[in-house]
């Protein structure tokens, strides 16, 4: 798993989008909220109600993302339950060919999202800057898309002897598929990198809709190639279809971007200006957090290598090297665990972005402290049950999931085992992301850069003395503590960059949402404990691992906001009122 993600703005229809995914942006002042000037008067003015407005946008912004996201990420865990479905040797295959031009593509594309585009792009965003805006975007884009053909075409030469570095143990059939589709998935990253780009710049809009709801398209892409695949068979080389269904999904995705772009009038352009000083400000921008990425790469390569390379675990026997099954374990619960990120960390983080780099600007620094603590606070109030839930319910929830077609028993264990160890970062992945926000807005991208040198101190830390011992578990357990360390040590920074922010304000909220999660935890426990003596509950049936999480998962995730509520927790009732009122209630 790993860090992963922001974004948003809009113009005169603040109802006009969604979005979000796991990472991280942010925009401009929407219709209906406190323009630049109205600011700088109401805080003197009518300062509650200036903090009730902040309040309002940030749970405004970051619902619709979080509402956006949640489409995304359920059509994400269908995409995975069909890739599990194919079996070891095609979702081995498959997970690791997506890895090569998935990683290339965070270090040009998505990586300057949040730390470098929608900075910039929000510089561009007022109405009489709009063609500028416009001309600056279709150079980035046209750029981006002559650097990702090229290295399309690199890579198309290099992958033998580079997916032969990553893969291991991987039997030679294995490998072999592996190799075709990472050829195959590698020319996609002619409509990522747009996509990303594209992306970017409707966030800065505060257009977040279409952006949210586009990122589907990538998912549908794979499970229509599955569906094909398997239809088609090998004899019809249907074992590439996802790797097909990648690059399908990849041009679907930028044809979902067309209804934002008309809307905010970013028709495209064929112009590569590149002496236009805003791309000098953006390469000046993501040159540390493209360092970051780039260390990033070789972190992401060595632990697929170590995984790929990781010895069975001691229930497994008669084999010694579990290289598809390890893979395809950490790639599944990984996607559990992006769930709640996307949902949650990755849609604050976008959210708050645009506002935060606006008090940035305007330097209402007490202003910025207080919307970044009320990002900590919502993000802990839905990270910590989120943990605790995973980790509780963690067997009928990957057998529900992903128990189907030739995805086993077996295999069901690993990714159980992997999602445990994931699912203990999640609290401080939410922090984490808002603070990378914070320094996004300030335009400070080194400090998340020199900062997460500290999460691979912690990663090796566990991976290279227990990967060849403990194997595919201590390598998740690795991951989390990388971004374990990294959030405390950002903690620790962005005090002595901006002063205190006022964090022990936050810990009675703190306190009582660790209260109401030991509660749901229990009975979340005591319930599945209690249900599987009864054999319609039992877990070896698709009906019995239903009916457990909807029982001990409802009830459990009943029981925590009831004690939020009994224990007067502020943020339930913000979210309370934010989503009644979209729903037209009072």
């Amino acid at each position: 798993m790993a860090k992963d993600s922001i974004e948003k703005d809009q113009h005169d229809n603040t109802n006009s989008g969604v979005e979000a995914i796991p990472v991280v942006t942010a925009g401009a002042i929407a219709d209906g909220q406190l323009g630049t000037e109205t600011i700088v008067e109401d805080v003197e003015e009518q300062p509650e109600t200036s903090k009730a407005g902040d309040r309002h946008e940030l749970i405004k912004s970051a619902t619709l993302t979080m509402l956006g996201s949640l489409g995304t990420s359920l059509m994400g865990m269908v995409r995975q339950i069909v890739i599990a479905a194919t079996g070891d040797k095609i979702s081995g295959s498959f997970q690791a060919a997506y890895t090569p031009a998935q990683t290339f593509n965070d270090l040009l594309a998505t990586g300057t999202v949040s730390s470098a585009l929608i900075p910039t792009f929000n510089d561009y965003a007022a109405p009489d800057k709009r063609e500028e805006l416009r001309r600056l975007v279709f150079t980035v884009v046209n750029l981006v898309i002559i650097i990702m053909l090229a290295a399309s075409i690199i890579f198309f030469f290099i992958a033998p002897w580079f997916i032969d570095l990553l893969v291991g143990h991987y039997k030679a059939d294995s490998k072999d598929l592996t190799i075709q589709s990472a050829r195959i998935i590698f020319f996609a990253l002619i409509a990522f990198g747009p996509f990303s780009v594209l992306q970017a710049a409707l966030y800065a809009r505060k257009e977040f809709g279409w952006p949210a709801f586009a990122s589907v398209a990538i998912h549908l892409g794979i499970i229509l190639g599955a569906i094909v695949g398997s239809i088609l068979g090998v004899q019809y080389l249907g074992q590439y279809g996802m790797a097909v269904g990648v690059v399908v999904g990849g041009v679907g995705e930028l044809l979902l971007l067309i209804p934002g772009m008309r809307h905010q009038q970013f028709k495209y352009m064929f112009v590569l200006d590149l002496k236009h000083p805003a791309l000098r400000h953006i390469l000046r921008l993501y040159a540390p957090v493209a360092l970051s990425f780039a260390v990033s790469m070789v972190f992401t390569f060595l632990d697929q290598w170590l995984t790929t390379n990781a010895p069975c675990p001691t229930w497994i026997h008669g084999v010694k090297y579990c290289s598809e099954a390890n893979l395809s374990a950490m790639r599944f619960s990984t996607t559990l665990i992006q769930f709640p990120i996307g949902l949650v960390a990755a849609a604050l983080s976008y959210a708050i972005l645009p506002t935060l780099t606006t008090y940035a600007r305007e330097g209402e620094m007490e202003r910025f402290k207080d919307m970044l603590l009320l990002g900590f606070r919502l993000g802990l109030f839905l990270m910590i049950p989120a943990m605790a839930g995973l980790i509780v319910l963690q067997e009928p929830i990957v057998r529900t999931i992903f128990e189907h077609g030739a995805f086993s028993d077996q295999d069901g264990i690993l990714a159980s085992v992997a999602l445990q160890n994931y699912a203990y970062q999640l609290p401080f992945v939410a922090i984490d992301q808002l603070l990378i926000a914070a320094f996004y807005a300030r335009k400070q991208t080194l400090i998340p850069v020199l900062t997460g040198f500290a999460g691979y101190i912690g990663y090796l830390a566990v991976a290279l003395p227990f990967s060849h011992t403990i194997g595919m578990p201590a390598l998740a357990f690795a991951n989390a503590a990388q971004n374990i360390l990294r959030a405390v040590v950002l903690l620790i920074v962005i005090r002595m960059v901006i002063g205190s922010i006022h964090f022990r304000k936050a810990i009675p909220t703190i306190l009582k949402i660790i209260l109401a999660t030991l509660i749901m935890s229990g009975v979340a426990w005591g319930l599945q404990m209690l249900l599987g003596q009864v054999p319609l509950f039992s877990l070896n049936y698709l009906p019995g691992r239903l009916l457990t999480l909807l029982v001990a998962g409802g009830i459990g995730m009943g029981v925590y906001f009831g004690g939020a509520l009994v224990l007067k927790v502020e943020e339930i009732n913000m979210l309370k009122g934010t989503i009644m009122a979209k729903l037209g209630k009072k």
